[in-house]
């Protein structure tokens, strides 16, 4: 499995891609920045489980 937090750019420029490789790299960034994390599983088969953890500020009110 290649690296999900580096752009990825493809195997080949020859090759057209069904996205630009900046969906996983994009989102770790956003979720470093809210001191949060980023949890990817995956088992072949079975597909990839992807759980975003960000803290709850607790000065908000929740409903």
């Amino acid at each position: 499995m290649h690296d999900l937090w580096v752009i990825y750019r493809g195997t080949s420029t020859d090759t057209p891609t069904g996205g630009t490789g900046l969906g996983m790299a994009i989102v770790k960034q956003i979720v470093t920045a809210h001191q949060g994390r980023v949890e990817v599983k995956s088992k072949v088969g079975n597909g990839t489980s992807v759980i975003v953890r960000l803290l709850l500020n607790e000065s908000i009110a929740i409903n």
